[in-house]
């Protein structure tokens, strides 16, 4: 990946831990600020999610480091006691990795998943926070000279802000138009809202074939067990299949619960995609080589309760009449006249 005339990946290294921990840390620190509204606040929090997102990318996408070159890396974030002193940390470490992400040949990664890419799209974000955060700079030198956009993306478009999810919603609609469904955004079950409904047009005989969605957009905090727990709740109540689109960060244990229940957990690059995507089964392993079996999402979650677990028609499933099929995510209509019938049946 490397030659004589590139960086060593240690150079990364030394700039890219510290730096992702002083992102975290004044993450923390606005949570008390109080000199802002509720919205910049939450706003600020955003930013520097959508700040350390692409640098964690960079790191998986980068070379391990140099074992033979020595390395002068600390894991502490930067000391700072103001949020301009905090800006100029990140901006001056984000300045020095841009440089040598330059360096590298540029056919060593294609563009949209070149480290250059990643930071510059956090550089992004950094500067939009200038506007929000008292007592800084509006402009940053650091940005002009090296000459890139300074604005982050979406992040002030109308339809977005705490308690806004109408942008997100929107975006999901436009994918599931796409993809071949009729879709609603902001409808009701009983007393719940929905955030998106969509029926295929062309029936697939798939649980597919209805989906419920619920959107996470510009969250104040992460997406816990509960927001799974509902979602699935109404998904089973309107007999489809569940769908999660997000802008945050799930919990440990949500992520886990959407695996398990097979939510289909989509992020905003995924509305780009042909086809809605799958959800996820498996996890990558720990080690090199590993010889124990892969963990599969359906040999792991457990059962029903034993006394259920011969009655007929009870099986995991959210749209009545179809059953799991092997160890992923396929599922088949019941052909059983005396079972559960699916809602396609003779369409």
């Amino acid at each position: 990946m490397t030659t004589d005339e590139t960086p060593i990946p240690n150079e990364y290294y030394e700039q890219l831990l510290p730096l992702i921990k002083t992102v975290e840390s004044l993450r923390e620190s606005i949570i008390f600020e109080n000199t802002i509204t509720t919205e910049e606040r939450h706003t600020a929090r955003r930013l520097l999610h959508t700040t350390k997102r692409p640098l964690e990318e960079a790191r998986e996408i980068l070379p391990g480091s140099d074992p033979g070159a020595e390395i002068d890396c600390k894991r502490e974030p930067d000391e700072f006691d103001d949020y301009e002193e905090a800006l100029t940390h990140i901006e001056r470490r984000l300045g020095r990795l841009l440089q040598c992400a330059r360096d590298e040949h540029p056919d060593e990664y294609r563009y949209s998943d070149s480290p250059e890419d990643k930071f510059e799209t956090a550089l992004e974000s950094v500067t939009a926070l200038r506007d929000l955060l008292p007592d800084v700079d509006t402009e940053s030198k650091l940005t002009t000279d090296f000459d890139i956009r300074t604005e982050a993306g979406y992040d002030h478009v109308d339809g977005r802000g705490h308690g806004d999810g109408r942008w997100l919603e929107y975006q999901l609609q436009r994918a599931l138009h796409r993809w071949g469904y009729r879709a609603e955004t902001r409808q009701t079950l009983f007393s719940l809202e929905i955030d998106v409904v969509a029926l295929r047009e062309e029936k697939q005989q798939e649980p597919t074939d209805w989906i419920v969605a619920q959107c996470k957009d510009w969250e104040s905090g992460t997406i816990t067990p509960g927001t799974i727990f509902r979602l699935c709740t109404v998904a089973f109540a309107c007999r489809a299949m569940p769908v999660l689109c997000h802008t945050t960060e799930l919990t440990t244990r949500a992520e886990d619960l959407a695996r398990e229940l097979e939510v289909r957990v989509l992020e905003l690059e995924d509305l780009e995609r042909g086809e809605l995507p799958t959800p996820k089964v498996a996890k990558p392993a720990a080690e090199l080589h590993e010889w124990k079996l892969q963990y599969r999402v359906r040999e792991n979650r457990g059962d029903l309760p034993w006394l259920f677990r011969r009655e007929p028609g009870k099986r995991f499933s959210y749209v009545p009449g179809f059953k799991p099929v092997g160890k992923d995510c396929e599922y088949e209509p019941i052909d059983d006249p005396d079972d559960d019938t699916h809602p396609a049946a003779g369409h």
